[in-house]
């Protein structure tokens, strides 16, 4: 079986109309949370040096860079927008994690805006992008290095599929867009905590757009680049794929509905949502204060990558003990939780000493809290599903709370309801160029 190939066919062949109500509306809930996300993204500290960075490379001014007031190539501005889309690690995960928004979006709407592209195309390249990330991923996890993190291994390639979309590019040159794609993976699980770790996405917006514009204009590249000996199954995966997932049912079910996706309530990796939202709920069904507790012990199923005494605010979007310290200290975990005033201020330092992490069941993702109070009782709540994830779904109000949170750190308050507008109503979008505009301005508030 070629897999590349047949793949190829599949994005080559799919259209919008293909797509049933439950899809597109899917990825324009995606879509809104993935921009705003690059919005409030575009105002962080690492942001700014990718900004100036990307801005002082210059280019032509094609495609606009989110939040700077400039425009440069495609593949420069999907770098920058991918950085900022995930640099919160905010926007939606899916299953198993890959962070394709960050990794695809910012693709398809930096080629998407210097031609003019419509809001169906747009859907279009996401939905196929997101597939082609996600069957990649699902078809490799069980083989996959964990020193690798996962977006940059297959987002280059779930950045090249939305690419070429947005280019109308037929299934040879997607293959040869994959075959490019492919030989632009990498990103270290090392570099988690970091301001590295969203150049993975940001990597994977930008070889994805510059292997879809290279194979537009007939560059070529391994026609069989997933199967190839020596090729992209053999070199990351030790030739170990699940070729029946990656390539069964194509068409029958679209992953932004099954399995779906779960919508960050917290800015913080996925495996934080429900530690924070059981510290959460012990403080409301307990009527507790931080002052209240004398210690809390954290039942889950892993320790978190940054362990009990992360080393910047940033780090301790992966570290439980911060988080639940967070949470209880707090009582919300937003953008400003993870700054480094916050991580270093005596009061946090003084709490992160009464949480410990007892791990379980590390196929569970369920968690309970328990806290020893001080006038010696006990209390406990538990999280068996956060609020926003695929069992556990947001409403609309709860979901746009968190959009104008994020979009408001930029727009004014008529073009935040400007962008959602268009947004939810992106299949009748005539040209892109309409939204990034909007979203290409500098902070005006």
């Amino acid at each position: 079986m070629n897999a590349t190939k047949t793949l190829s066919q599949f994005v080559a062949n799919s259209r919008y109309d293909d797509f049933d109500d439950s899809v597109v509306e899917a990825a324009k809930i995606a879509i809104l949370d993935g921009v705003a996300n690059m919005l409030a993204g575009s105002t962080q500290e690492l942001a700014s040096i990718v900004g100036r960075y990307v801005q002082d490379m210059g280019g032509s001014p094609q495609s606009s860079v989110v939040g700077w007031g400039f425009k440069t190539n495609a593949p420069s501005a999907a770098f920058a927008n991918g950085v900022f889309g995930h640099c919160l690690d905010f926007e939606i995960q899916g299953y198993p994690p890959t962070h394709g928004t960050s990794s695809c979006l910012p693709a398809a709407l930096a080629l998407g805006e210097e031609r003019h592209t419509n809001g169906k195309a747009i859907i279009e390249a996401y939905v196929m992008g997101w597939e082609i990330q996600g069957r990649l991923r699902a078809a490799s996890a069980a083989f996959s290095n964990p020193a690798y993190h996962p977006p940059g291994l297959v987002g280059p390639l779930g950045g090249a599929v939305a690419g070429a979309k947005v280019l109308g590019l037929d299934a040879w040159h997607i293959q040869m867009a994959m075959g490019i794609a492919a030989s632009r993976t990498g990103g270290l699980t090392a570099n988690t905590g970091t301001m590295v770790k969203s150049t993975h996405t940001g990597n994977a917006a930008r070889m994805g757009a510059e292997a879809a514009i290279l194979a537009a204009a007939g560059y070529t590249s391994s026609d069989s680049i997933l199967e190839a000996p020596n090729g992209y199954s053999d070199a990351l995966f030790d030739g170990n794929m699940d070729w029946e997932i990656l390539t069964n049912g194509l068409g029958v079910s679209y992953r932004l509905v099954d399995p779906g996706f779960d919508i960050k309530r917290f800015p913080a990796q996925v495996h934080m949502q429900n530690p924070i939202e059981a510290v959460l709920n012990l403080l409301e069904s307990h009527n507790l204060r931080a002052d209240d507790v004398e210690n809390l012990t954290v039942h889950t199923g892993g320790r978190g990558h940054s362990g009990s005494l992360p080393a910047s605010g940033l780090d301790g979007k992966f570290s439980i003990e911060y988080c639940a310290a967070a949470a209880l200290l707090d009582g919300k975990v937003g953008i400003e939780t993870f700054t480094d005033d916050r991580r270093f201020s005596p009061d946090m330092e003084e709490t992160l000493g009464k949480i410990q992490v007892e791990p379980g069941n590390q196929d569970s993702a369920d968690v309970k809290v328990t806290a020893l109070l001080k006038d010696g009782r006990s209390a406990e709540a538990e999280c068996r599903g956060f609020r926003g994830s695929a069992r556990n779904p947001m409403s609309r109000e709860e979901r746009m709370d968190k959009v104008i949170d994020c979009v408001g750190r930029v727009l004014t308050d008529q073009d935040a309801d400007r962008l959602v507008s268009l947004i939810e109503d992106l299949e009748n979008v005539a040209d892109i160029s309409e939204i990034m505009d909007l979203i290409g301005r500098q902070p005006s508030v």
